[in-house]
């Protein structure tokens, strides 16, 4: 490793079993350009943007994959990698989103959370608050959450104040939930933070630099595990309480997708497939989310490839 190199100086965020798999990349004709990059960039945001699409150059290669780096479409454009697999060959689109969020505060989770949570209603719940709070103030928080939430919809926002008027806290109802029960995320003190439209902005950048004619996939990165509700929500649309339809079984109300979403209306017909993934500290390998849309005619057998090769369809 070159002494003075971004990658030198970033090494310790990064997985060190991954680094040393990619300083073997000198001698590659396609990886060393990314090795090059990473050796040689200033900005941070930049590095980190090299390194998603390394990330993931590192794991198709180690799925037997064939790789070329940065390769020229016929309006002008490029595209991040060619893959080919087997009998099967797709372009790959890697953008970067740095969701991370510069902070002082170490927040303290009280256990009165636990109460929101065994609320039996099916929502993902965003819950702030300004640290540090006292006991009293957490205990005002979770009684007129727990009675907001009982009869919220999708998309209500709820803001507590103290009897002076100044913000303790509030919480949001982000979406359906998988359990029967609330399922809670914790919130920066100051808001909660929305990522849709920056996922949204990278989505459609990809979408400019397709391979024409071809199948093209897009992957974003972020650093955030929770992140990824923000994709599926980029990618399909808001979550809204649908009052035309049947609900599920066992349920009350039916819920579905705002026309939103970048594949809301046909549009950005060519894009049939999106995925998201995490390069928080020390990840080692890429775990991907996997969209297939639905009203594609994308072939079976590369259906499955894409399957096979970027893990879990959440489509």
């Amino acid at each position: 490793m070159r002494t003075g190199s971004a990658l030198s100086r970033y090494q310790r965020e990064l997985n060190a079993g991954v680094v040393a798999d990619m300083q073997q990349w000198r001698d590659d004709q396609e990886l060393a350009k990314l090795l090059i990059g990473l050796e040689s960039v200033r900005q941070r945001q930049r590095f980190f943007s090299i390194y998603a699409e390394a990330l993931i150059a590192r794991h198709l290669v180690q799925q037997g994959c064939d790789v070329r780096v940065e390769v020229p479409t016929p309006g002008g454009r490029s595209c991040d990698f060619e893959i080919s697999s087997g009998d099967q060959r797709f372009y790959l689109h890697v953008k970067h989103i740095n969701t991370d969020r510069p902070t002082d505060r170490h927040l303290t989770v009280s256990s009165r959370l636990r109460y929101l949570e065994r609320i039996a209603r099916p929502y993902i719940v965003h819950v702030r608050w300004h640290d540090p709070i006292s006991d009293d103030r957490m205990q005002r928080l979770v009684v007129e959450a727990a009675s907001f939430i009982q009869q919220a919809r999708l998309g209500d926002e709820l803001v507590v104040r103290d009897d002076s008027g100044r913000e303790i806290g509030g919480c949001l109802i982000a979406a359906p939930a998988a359990t029967d029960h609330v399922s809670l995320t914790i919130g920066l003190p100051e808001g909660f933070i929305n990522e849709v439209p920056r996922m949204q902005r990278q989505l459609r950048k990809a979408y400019r630099q397709f391979m024409a004619g071809e199948v093209n996939v897009i992957l974003i990165a972020t650093h955030h595990a929770d992140d990824v509700v923000d994709f599926e929500t980029a990618l399909l649309g808001s979550h809204v309480e649908r009052w035309d339809a049947m609900p599920a079984r066992g349920e009350r109300i039916a819920h579905g997708r705002d026309d939103d979403g970048f594949w809301s209306h046909g549009q950005y017909a060519d894009s049939n497939v999106g995925g998201w993934f995490c390069i928080g500290p020390n990840v080692s390998r890429p775990d991907c989310h996997l969209w297939l849309r639905s009203d594609s005619e994308l072939d079976e057998g590369m259906a499955d490839t894409l399957r096979r090769l970027f893990g879990r369809d959440t489509s």
